[in-house]
């Protein structure tokens, strides 16, 4: 293989993972709507803190969690009709996802339902879940920011766990907006100025 076919080879690999960080971008959608759907679960934890209701914050959480999986299944199989084919990158992205997405289902909802930590443990495990996602997104797509955010993810997790349990909800809160709501923000704003630029 000489230098040219080296070259041209890279240059391909490169427009894959540019494709597939527009694709990524385009479901900004989805990523936003997640937002906005733990940022009501966030609020009414709050609430049933206040009213000491905590009991029911399985409901809060596993009411938002299912209505999630609902809009993201018909998410994926729009986007699957009009996509039908995916890039290896894209495929591994994919893949992070719904692993994830598993992992925010087991250490959020399932484990400490059955007992096996406190739900003063969960945002701290939440939080070193998102921040393997952010990170391996960060390499998978070649995104230095993202694996910064996935850093500040596990930077807010030891944080957390130094705090009083009480504190946790809050400062997790702001850990949400800054190291999920602002990249989503990012990554749309960057994929709108590349398509306007194409």
């Amino acid at each position: 293989m000489n230098d040219q076919e080296i070259r041209q080879e890279i240059q391909i690999i490169k427009s894959m993972i540019d494709k597939t960080k527009r694709a990524t971008a385009e479901s900004a959608a989805l990523f936003v709507m997640w937002g906005v759907l733990i940022s009501l679960a966030l609020v009414g934890s709050f609430i049933l803190g206040r009213l000491k209701l905590y009991h029911w914050e399985w409901l809060n959480w596993g009411g938002i969690t299912v209505i999630g999986w609902i809009a993201s299944v018909f998410y994926g199989i729009r986007h699957q009709r009009t996509t039908p084919v995916r890039t290896y990158i894209q495929n591994a992205g994919r893949h992070l996802y719904f692993a994830c997405g598993a992992g925010f289902l087991l250490v959020g909802l399932i484990f400490p339902a059955i007992g096996v930590y406190s739900h003063e443990a969960i945002s701290i495990l939440i939080s070193c879940v998102t921040g393997i996602m952010f990170f391996v997104m960060g390499g998978i797509f070649d995104w230095p920011f993202l694996k910064t955010v996935g850093l500040g993810w596990w930077a807010g997790a030891v944080g957390m766990s130094l705090i009083r349990p009480e504190q946790r909800t809050l400062v997790y809160t702001f850990l949400f907006i800054a190291g999920y709501l602002i990249p989503v923000i990012v990554l749309k704003a960057k994929f709108d100025r590349e398509r306007r630029e194409a």
